[in-house]
């Protein structure tokens, strides 16, 4: 059973792509011409497949389910930093990094209250994720010496 689960926030470019894939299988149909129809498909099956519909926070997972029957199940261990960001089309979203080296950007129609809900959560370390307020700067990058030829 979730710990709090919400719904993705709709965005604009979401229903303009949905009514521009419906206008193009239609105009194939009517024109009888199969590439609209083939295109329309297409970007149909790309919303599909790559939007994102609900995300589920679980006590030791956060499951992102999409419109097909796809979903990612990320390991709440494999969190290394989760942090608000402005998206240019797309207003505030959640950046979600993972351990092993993957980023997802993820909109929940609450951004701030999913991410107080994931930092609250049961058994999460308060200090291994700070407030927005307190973060700590990483260590700045040093340059390895130079080798010198003998």
């Amino acid at each position: 059973m979730p710990i709090h689960t919400e719904k993705r926030r709709r965005s604009l470019w979401d229903t303009l792509l949905l009514v521009v894939a419906g206008l193009m299988i239609v105009q194939g149909f009517v024109a009888g011409d199969p590439m609209p129809v083939l295109f329309g498909g297409g970007v149909g099956a790309f919303l599909a497949l790559t939007k994102h519909t609900r995300y589920e926070l679980y006590q030791d997972v956060m499951v992102i389910r999409f419109m097909a029957p796809r979903r990612i199940v990320i390991p709440l261990s494999e969190l290394q930093d989760v942090r608000m960001v402005k998206m240019p089309l797309g207003g505030a979203a959640l950046l979600v990094q993972r351990s092993t080296g993957g980023t997802l950007a993820i909109m929940p129609v609450d951004p701030e209250g999913f991410l107080a809900r994931l930092k609250a959560r049961p058994g999460a370390d308060p200090q291994s994720k700070p407030e927005d307020g307190d973060a700590e700067r990483p260590a700045p990058r040093t340059r390895p010496a130079p080798r010198r030829k003998l």
